[in-house]
């Protein structure tokens, strides 16, 4: 419900008996005359006036005060409001204004790194690797922060080391990927995280991903549809197998697919041509692995 159904006309009753009350006084005060730490009846009339009108005001307030909480925010945390506001319009203009070099969840490198090698060879190749991802976000024009770094990780402490040590723990390939965490502007530090997980095969060369059944007789339009409708199907089982997306791309974005434009448009052409139904099979050209890419061809 609208507060200010409920808190106008309690404002207003508030103020008009507060209002009447002081009245009553006053004009009891000045029928009988009396007279209030030695001033005048007259004097006394006037300061009872004037008390009556703090005594509304204060009522007032403390209306406003109880019934709403953003009023009590406003009243004593202003300063505190008007500095998360002044932070916010400055962030704003900054985003409008300067350019945007990485989007929140968008991938600033990857590696792929076996686990099964060396522990020293691990952590090198692990180094290299975050070394690699602040060289490139740097020419990129992320700025250091006032702490010097270019690269703020989290969680807070997350090291080289410790990615080094969680790629030998699992004794097999894994991707390796920095993720930003934020949008970051130009001339400001990046906020990213590093994430690992094993880089296993999905599919086999050769293997059937997706297949559908189309029609050479029906118009053009609708063989295309269905053809881009099993590239569809095959990218959706490629992200149930866990491919990621491509290079710098949103983590959370459609997994890397590679499929010719000229395979698409030969195997459109021979349906039509065909006059009859036919199976289309998405079939992957090569062994493909979580790190993609998934090459796939229509047979």
């Amino acid at each position: 419900m609208n507060l200010a159904i409920v808190l106008i006309p309690l404002l207003i009753l508030t103020s008009g008996l507060v209002a009447f009350v002081g009245n009553l006084v006053g004009r009891a005060i000045g029928r009988r005359r009396l007279a209030l730490w030695g001033l005048r009846p007259r004097h006394t009339a006037q300061l009872i006036t004037v008390l009556t009108g703090m005594l509304i005001a204060a009522a007032t307030l403390a209306a406003v005060l109880l019934v709403n909480n953003d009023a009590r925010q406003a009243l004593f945390h202003l300063q505190e409001v008007r500095q998360q506001i002044t932070q916010q319009e400055a962030q704003l203009r900054a985003l409008q204004v300067r350019d945007i070099l990485y989007l929140r969840d968008q991938e600033v490198l990857r590696t792929v790194v076996d686990g099964r090698e060396p522990p020293a060879v691990v952590h090198n190749r692990v180094q290299a690797f975050f070394d690699l991802a602040v060289q490139a976000a740097r020419q990129r024009g992320v700025g250091p922060g006032p702490d010097g770094a270019a690269v703020r990780l989290s969680p807070p402490g997350l090291s080289v080391d410790d990615v080094a040590q969680d790629v030998v723990e699992r004794h097999q390939p894994m991707v390796v990927r920095m993720i930003a965490t934020a949008n970051t502007v130009r001339g400001e530090p990046l906020e990213a995280t590093v994430i690992g997980f094993p880089n296993a095969q999905v599919f086999r060369a050769g293997e059937t991903i997706a297949a559908r059944r189309l029609d050479g007789r029906a118009e053009r339009e609708q063989i295309e549809a269905g053809l881009l409708g099993l590239t569809a199907e095959i990218a959706a089982a490629a992200k149930r197998r866990g491919v990621i997306s491509p290079p710098f791309a949103p983590a959370s974005g459609p997994p890397d697919i590679r499929l010719d434009p000229a395979v698409l448009l030969e195997t459109l052409d021979r349906v039509q041509a065909g006059q009859v139904p036919v199976e289309v099979r998405g079939v992957a050209v090569a062994d493909a692995y979580t790190v993609g890419p998934v090459a796939v061809t229509f047979k």
